[in-house]
């Protein structure tokens, strides 16, 4: 469960780089934990985007989420952030500010349910 709390901060943490910057969308391609959760931010749109207004449920032992599992890349989010250093509270932090606003729009409970371990880790 604290690997799955873990890539949910880093995914909230989000970040800005400075003018000119491109983007990180990619954890391996983060040099910095703003980056990371830069990349973690840009994750939890696609996730978002991919789960806005599906329903939830499964069909016949087949998971339903299997594509948004493989696209949030919990391994490769927690590998760079050991490899960077970068700790918990620190990410629990980053990710408050960055996800502000990200769930308006959001359609569905699936995305709902996504969304509500960002927002718990502020409390």
């Amino acid at each position: 469960m604290w690997r799955v709390l873990a890539l949910v901060v880093a995914m909230v943490a989000g970040g800005t780089t400075g003018c000119g910057s491109d983007r990180v969308t990619d954890p391996e391609r983060a040099t910095t934990c703003a980056e990371l959760v830069e990349a973690g931010r840009a994750v939890a749109e696609a996730v978002l985007e991919r789960l806005d207004g599906r329903d939830a449920g499964g069909s016949g032992g087949v998971d339903p989420y299997s594509d948004v599992r493989r696209l949030m890349r919990t391994e490769a989010f927690d590998r760079r952030a050991g490899e960077l250093g970068c700790g918990g509270d620190d990410l629990r932090r980053r990710a408050c500010a960055a996800y502000r606003g990200l769930a308006a729009g959001v359609d569905g409970e699936p995305a709902r349910e996504f969304l509500a371990p960002y927002f718990a880790a502020c409390d």
